[in-house]
């Protein structure tokens, strides 16, 4: 029966029969209630003939996507006994997944075909927004313990619930949904995704880069940052814009920014001077002041007005204690006897009223006397 079941399924599919009544009509609810203009392209997958052939953009008013979405149809176990999955799945304008929307006369099931609970939709959520979930590297055959009262060759014959999750799994995936969660986790981050990526490289431009800046949106700045990095022809332009992130409240975004500016970049005199220039902000983050110090001192050279401006931010206690020792370490025999003006500050800072200071300071002149 099982047999006749699949080849009966492979054959509608091949007429192009049941692929026709698959696709339904938009909702008008949730994503599909936003506002904007809506966009097609045609989206051919082979090993996912059943979902859409079409991936759709919803574009603001300035042409940035606000996400791409497609309606995904499929089937979640190996047995052919459980309910087909079907739904429409989004994605943002810069490829991270952004949600799912579930007909209500046709909610998620699990593997005894009860419905998803409130808390079964939250735990999905979380799963589909961990790219390095452990689902990432795993097969369907991987996802359960089958008994060994079952015959290993007609294991994946049985229904859903006769196998147990693997343990390793239980704590990861929805309970009685481990099919479900690693069929949905693997068309998030599938061949969609990939497209989505495609259409958004082909638009690599000064004016699409500027206006994904003045989004302000985190998740389009971190793809711009990317972008940029993978295609340098743009550095000249926006690397200020990249900058100005260093200082950003979001922590991820500020340390990709500061990511950002790798070795070969810090020889450039102006981008040495911006990075100290940074650390005068007060929105800085203390952890991001010390990162780029650290990155002064790793490249080597430091040009003498990057360093006076590092001593008069101290001397100035617009920086802490904690940083000086590193100060100090980027300050070369060539910057105290080629620049009067650091040897002058100096000579102030050796005379500090705070003993550590001092004695930091006289250890560095008397190292280059």
């Amino acid at each position: 029966m099982l047999f006749i079941k699949k080849y009966l399924l492979a054959t509608l599919v091949g007429c192009g029969i049941l692929l026709s009544g698959t696709i339904p009509d938009r909702p008008q609810t949730g994503f599909w209630a936003m506002e904007g203009t809506l966009k097609t392209h045609i989206f051919e997958d082979k090993t996912d003939s059943l979902s859409g052939p079409e991936l759709f953009e919803l574009q603001d008013e300035n042409g940035l996507p606000v996400w791409f979405g497609r309606h995904t149809f499929k089937d979640v176990c190996i047995s052919g006994e459980c309910k087909m999955i079907r739904l429409w799945m989004f994605w943002d304008g810069a490829g991270n997944y952004l949600g799912i929307q579930v007909p209500e006369e046709e909610p998620l099931t699990k593997s005894d075909h009860t419905p998803f609970e409130p808390e079964d939709y939250e735990k999905l959520e979380g799963i589909l927004r961990d790219t390095a979930s452990i689902l990432k590297d795993l097969k369907q055959e991987d996802l359960i313990v089958v008994p060994d009262t079952i015959d290993p060759y007609m294991a994946y014959e049985v229904d859903g619930y006769t196998a147990a999750t693997q343990p390793a799994l239980a704590e990861v995936v929805v309970k009685d949904a481990v099919y479900s969660c690693h069929t949905l986790w693997h068309t998030v981050y599938g061949p969609v995704q990939t497209k989505i990526y495609r259409i958004l490289e082909n638009r690599l431009n000064n004016d699409f880069l500027g206006k994904i800046f003045q989004s302000k949106k985190p998740e389009y700045i971190s793809w711009a940052i990317e972008s940029i990095q993978n295609h340098p022809e743009f550095h000249t332009v926006f690397y200020p814009e990249i900058m100005a992130y260093i200082s950003s409240e979001n922590a991820v975004l500020a340390n990709q920014a500061l990511a950002y500016f790798r070795p070969e970049l810090l020889a450039d005199t102006t981008i040495q001077l911006q990075l100290v220039q940074t650390m005068e902000d007060a929105d800085t983050d203390m952890s991001i002041k010390y990162e780029i110090l650290w990155k002064l001192i790793g490249n080597g050279e430091v040009h003498p007005k990057a360093v006076l401006n590092l001593l008069e931010l101290f001397a100035g206690q617009k920086i802490g204690v904690g940083a000086y020792n590193l100060i100090l370490r980027l300050v070369s025999p060539e910057h105290i006897h080629g620049n009067e003006e650091i040897a002058q500050l100096l000579t102030q800072l050796s005379e500090n009223e705070n003993g550590y200071v001092r004695n930091l300071t006289k250890r560095k002149l008397d190292e280059n006397k």
